[in-house]
């Protein structure tokens, strides 16, 4: 996890600097997402993956300072930060945000290695090639399947940036891609805590249906927009 947020953090600083612009501002950005992030993981993992546990997880002190996340809850907190950070207090300029993208994608690629090595988020039971060993089954390595994903995701945020694509172009090719990535990914998962509900789709599966339609008809404006 603090790798992961080690290499968000660093990247973010090295495009800012690489383009000339002021990474002063960042650390107190990044400090205000992490803390953010981390009780919307929570929050989020309480609300659909508790069950009647709920009490119990919330008068452990393990399970705050450890374990139990849901990353869709942690980028809806983080950015409700941002946007108060960065729109209405005016700490960070906002024109800047798609400098912030490749970091989030490159450290949850790597966040999900390390859910592979830890064992969560495991996959259902595989007999490919690749299939791994993990909780007494062969099983798909569905951790790295995701990772692979947003590693790609992250090269190609990288090159939008390069490109000089503005904010809305990036994030929303983000969104795009990788809320399709997620809801294909899901079905290769095992690990029913993370809620299941609505025709077999799991919680995820419904956020990246949303965030899926609500992107791509962003996209297909700004498409229009450019065409007139």
């Amino acid at each position: 996890m603090g790798l992961a947020w080690g290499i968000g953090f660093y990247l973010t600083r090295y495009l800012l600097e690489k383009h000339q612009l002021d990474s002063a501002p960042l650390f107190k950005l990044f400090a205000g997402v992490f803390i953010t992030s981390w009780i919307g993981a929570k929050v989020f993992f309480l609300a659909v993956s508790s069950g009647n546990k709920v009490y119990q997880y919330i008068a452990n002190d393990n399970f705050w300072l450890g374990g139990g996340f849901v990353f869709y809850g942690g980028l809806i907190f983080g950015l409700l930060f941002y946007f108060i950070y960065s729109l209405w207090l005016k700490q960070f300029p906002f024109e800047q945000s798609k400098y912030l993208v490749p970091g989030l994608v490159f450290g949850h690629a790597v966040g999900r290695v390390g859910c592979f090595f830890t064992g969560c988020c495991y996959g259902t039971q595989c007999d490919l090639p690749w299939a791994v060993h993990m909780h007494g089954e062969w099983i798909h390595p569905v951790q790295l399947y995701e990772a692979f994903g947003l590693f790609a995701i992250g090269y190609m945020t990288l090159k939008w940036v390069e490109q000089k694509k503005d904010n809305l172009f990036i994030v929303t090719r983000y969104l795009l891609i990788y809320s399709l990535l997620r809801f294909v990914v899901e079905f290769f998962r095992g690990d029913l805590i993370r809620g299941v509900y609505w025709y077999h789709l799991s919680t995820s599966q419904i956020i990246s249906l949303v965030l899926f339609f609500v992107s791509l008809a962003t996209v297909c404006y700004q498409t229009m927009k450019r065409g007139h």
